[in-house]
């Protein structure tokens, strides 16, 4: 491992370039992201059926808790999304009406 800095990206006590990268991320969607938009559907979920879960997590974290992510969600990296959508469509298929393993033969 190198010890110059700028070989790995690490500087102290972190990556400033990163850093820069993430502000000026930040910065251009103050100006020109949808942020209107983005606030509207904040208020929205605060609003509608997921806002108890959305009030417990703020009062968690700001408490100072962490958490890691539930298992199946998409940070989790545990039953990928697709997994989870194959999982509901085999709940879907009723027992009677089953696949035509031969097409055409209807």
């Amino acid at each position: 491992m190198s010890k110059n800095p700028s070989d790995d990206g690490m500087q102290g006590e972190g990556n400033y370039a990163a850093a820069r990268r993430f502000r000026r991320a930040e910065e251009a969607f103050v100006k020109e992201g949808p942020v209107e938009q983005k606030a509207r559907e904040a208020a929205d979920a605060l609003d509608g059926p997921e806002a108890g879960d959305l009030e417990a997590a703020r009062r968690s974290t700001a408490a100072g808790d962490v958490h890691e992510p539930e298992k199946g969600s998409r940070r989790s990296g545990e039953n990928p999304p697709d997994a989870r959508l194959d999982d509901r469509l085999k709940e879907s298929f009723p027992a009677s009406d089953p696949v035509s393993t031969s097409p055409g033969s209807d």
